[in-house]
């Protein structure tokens, strides 16, 4: 085939891909709005970068069976390759994730697509933030929820920067997308570049606040496993919710630890926890190993876009240790692969179970298990 016939039909297969995810209609998000790609970089302490040097000393075993395997061969071993035994280089990729694969599998400031010229960055990061960004604002209620029977719309000329400035005064709390490394891409906002994970965590983290808000349930402290970037750890601790557990992976960890020491005080951001002060207020982030040799309780659990994508034997021991250590686990997951969350917990009773969609993003479950 023609190289430029095969560049051409795999862009207008990525356009499709992207309009078969939106919520509504694309002339509805039309919105007037300019794509910005960050610049700057956001320092971070050189203790933080010795701390994350020590941690590369690490290893995690990672089964075959589970997507991460082929996301660590591929993408992030050469990340530590490059950064092994040598601190300038370590400084040079936590400052330019872009020139690196670090983030694939959570985040999109990734080279692999950057470097993919054929990516469509108009519905990539424009009309898809916009399409998200409208679905919130139908929850927070601020729009009413569009019906696709009719053709007339009940909202018309809706402005990026009144959206935005509503879903502060809904969730009250200042907006402020920090864009801490250079290379991100998103809509251009007075707050900031706005991306797709942002306006996610955002949301995850509201529910999560919903939540604690419950008064029965007694909810003080929050585990997270699967944290990305650890954008919804970031927006919880905005919401006050402080005592905050995430559990991850080497590279995802290390990830985490470079962006919230850039944005939160460095000294409430720890790698290393000790037992002693485990329940301090603060952002404690931590290896699968260190969370299941412990019997740590948390009150609530949470887990996006991550659960059904590792390998059976670490699914059966986050379960096992669920059960036994929390009180509620809320997940936002897809149901594509092989085992699905709600194969590994009590369904039957309505009192301890709820099922509903993602408000967010097409083909995803919002799931709250009750133990």
């Amino acid at each position: 085939m023609n190289i430029k016939k095969y560049f051409r039909i795999k862009y207008y297969r990525e356009i499709s891909d992207l309009k078969y995810q939106f919520f509504r209609k694309e002339k509805q998000l039309n919105l007037k709005n300019k794509i910005g790609i960050s610049k700057k970089i956001v320092p971070i302490n050189r203790n933080k970068i010795n701390e994350i040097n020590s941690l590369l000393n690490e290893y995690n075993y990672i089964n075959k069976d589970s997507m991460w395997y082929s996301i660590l061969n591929n993408h992030h071993i050469k990340f530590l390759k490059f950064v092994k035994n040598n601190k300038d280089n370590l400084k040079y990729a936590l400052n330019n994730p872009h020139n690196f694969n670090i983030f694939y599998g959570f985040d999109d400031n990734c080279k692999i697509l950057h470097d993919n010229s054929g990516f469509n960055f108009k519905y990539r990061y424009s009309r898809s933030i916009i399409d998200k960004l409208l679905s919130f604002c139908e929850y927070l209620g601020i729009l009413r929820l569009d019906n696709p029977e009719y053709i007339r719309k009940k909202y018309q000329d809706l402005n990026i920067e009144k959206l935005i400035t509503e879903i502060e005064k809904k969730i009250k709390l200042k907006l402020k997308f920090n864009n801490p490394f250079p290379g991100e891409k998103g809509i251009s906002t007075s707050k900031g570049i706005l991306s797709i994970r942002e306006i996610q965590a955002i949301y995850q983290a509201y529910r999560i606040k919903e939540i604690i808000k419950l008064k029965k349930y007694k909810i003080k402290n929050v585990l997270e496993f699967g944290g990305g970037l650890g954008r919804t750890a970031y927006y919880c601790y905005k919401f006050g919710i402080k005592d905050y557990t995430s559990v991850d992976l080497l590279v995802p960890r290390i990830c985490q630890l470079n962006y919230l020491s850039r944005l939160l005080n460095e000294k409430k951001i720890i790698a290393k926890p000790q037992l002693s002060n485990f329940y301090k207020k603060n952002i404690k982030l931590v290896s699968p190993e260190f969370l299941f040799s412990k019997n740590i309780k948390f009150d609530l659990a949470f887990n996006s876009d991550s659960f059904t994508e590792i390998d059976i034997i670490n699914q059966k021991k986050y379960v096992k240790y669920l059960k036994k250590n929390s009180k509620i686990f809320f997940s936002i997951n897809h149901e594509y692969n092989l085992y699905k969350v709600s194969d590994f917990f009590n369904t039957k009773n309505p009192d301890k179970y709820s099922r509903n969609l993602y408000w967010l993003r097409k083909g995803y479950l919002e799931e709250i298990f009750r133990f």
